[in-house]
């Protein structure tokens, strides 16, 4: 997505704003600009004429401290560009402008293609178009599109042919890394906290399992996971009324096993512990939601095919 500051200077640099990102030249450089949870990021698609050169603008952006002076949280070459991350605070929109005017000088000076050059095939555009390819855009001839449009479904496919594994594992693996969430969950929980950190780590440890019994890297992975954690929610909730009451049947020398009767005696007569119950849940699906969020988005991606979206 995009916000209104990064809106703004997309305007101000004749950029356009479309499927959540702006898109366009930016100093001469095809670049999209977005942002999402605490970053704004800038991602230029181009390449080197000199392969050395990336080395060279890398040892030059050693040399000084980019996170201090610019909020550049992360700036990684890949082979189709750039990635630039900025820490997302009050005030990072003159930051970035800054960064701008001095990084995009420099790409000139280490042999990067400029905007008006196919990202693709590396001549120049007459008329180019300009595609959305998983949330980036890139500056190219329609035949190269329509080149890596091939190549990429061509690869998802293989992805897809290659995925091995079963869904059923994966199932079994992520229940028992819920279980092993819930009760840290359950431990929080009884002593009056809750908290997203734990609704994370249940996260985690579901994915933990999926993976190590072999869960297959699907679509239906995210779903999977979805089911592990409010599994992993609701039997914390459960066993937090467990450890709660096991030094109740000490004290008066009840046996353990009467505490499921117990709790379901509770469920069907007592309107507050009902109450409490259910707060407890949605609360505790709530911060969950919140911890595992990202982690969640990451796995859907993970297993998503790719997208190509034609820009105005």
């Amino acid at each position: 997505m995009i916000g209104s500051g990064l809106k703004k200077y997309a305007k101000e640099n004749g950029m356009n704003v479309a499927h959540g990102v702006a898109y366009g030249s930016l100093k001469g450089f095809a670049a999209t600009l977005s942002e999402g949870s605490g970053y704004k990021q800038i991602v230029v698609t181009t390449k080197f004429t000199d392969p050395e050169k990336p080395a060279e603008l890398q040892a030059l952006l050693n040399q000084h401290n980019i996170a201090r002076e610019y909020r550049v949280q992360n700036l990684t070459f890949t082979p189709d560009g750039i990635l630039i991350v900025f820490t997302d605070n009050p005030g990072t929109m003159k930051k970035i402008e800054a960064f701008v005017d001095w990084f995009f000088p420099l790409l000139t000076e280490h042999t990067a293609l400029p905007a008006h050059v196919c990202s693709e095939c590396g001549t120049p555009l007459t008329a180019g178009c300009w595609k959305l390819i998983n949330g980036v855009a890139f500056h190219m001839h329609e035949s190269c599109a329509e080149k890596v449009r091939q190549e990429l479904a061509a690869a998802d496919e293989s992805r897809k042919q290659d995925a091995k594994g079963s869904y059923g594992l994966g199932l079994l693996g992520a229940l028992i890394g819920s279980v092993l969430g819930a009760i840290v969950w359950a431990l929080v929980l009884s002593m009056g906290y809750v908290a997203s950190i734990v609704g994370l780590l249940i996260g985690w440890l579901s994915e933990k399992g999926y993976n190590l019994l072999k869960g297959k890297q699907g679509k239906a992975k995210v779903a999977i996971l979805i089911i592990a954690i409010i599994f992993g929610v609701l039997l914390g909730n459960i066993l937090a009324d467990v450890f709660s009451l096991i030094p109740v049947m000490q004290e008066y020398g009840m046996p353990y096993s009467d505490i499921p009767y117990i709790i379901i005696g509770l469920l069907a007569t007592d309107s507050e512990y009902v109450a409490a119950t259910v707060g407890n849940i949605l609360m505790g699906l709530l911060f969950a939601g919140l911890g595992v969020f990202a982690l969640l988005r990451k796995a859907g991606k993970e297993v998503a095919d790719s997208k190509i979206i034609d820009l105005p």
